[in-house]
């Protein structure tokens, strides 16, 4: 497929979205996803706020590149994330553990278990590869 079907097509599909949502419909569902995309973030700060005592960390640490260690202990250095996001996980423990000589670790955010098997058994194929030492943590869901 060239490269002029695709932009084709993502102009056709941009105009339908505008011609059956109408453009302020389009603005308030742009703000909602950014909404929800922040509020998710929110909710991994306040997640290793709660780990940081379990597994005896600091939180948010800050290493010479500017990046966050998401939870820092003598041992680990822990990637925080929902099950979803469990590739980006993997790329940042292993990050993080080069640049503190800490060991890899993953620490996976998990609402609900049954339905998130696929990420968690995803995860857990790469990390046994790289030994990157894998932990879940159940999240209760506030409604």
């Amino acid at each position: 497929m060239g490269c002029g079907v695709f932009y084709r097509r993502r102009f056709m599909c941009r105009r339908f979205i505008r011609q059956r949502f109408g453009v302020s419909n389009m603005k308030k569902f742009l703000l909602c996803a950014m909404m929800f995309t922040a509020s998710l973030a929110a909710g991994e700060v306040e997640e290793c706020q709660r780990l940081a005592p379990k597994y005896n960390a600091k939180t948010e640490v800050v290493l010479w590149d500017s990046t966050r260690v998401d939870l820092l202990n003598d041992e680990y250095a822990f990637e925080v994330d929902w099950s979803r996001k469990w590739a980006e996980a993997i790329g940042q423990s292993l990050y993080y553990a080069e640049l503190t000589g800490k060991k890899p670790a993953v620490i996976l955010l998990i609402k609900n278990k049954k339905a998130e098997t696929r990420y968690i058994y995803r995860l857990q194929t790469v990390a046994a590869k790289y030994n990157i030492k894998v932990f879940l943590e159940q999240v209760e869901i506030d409604e």
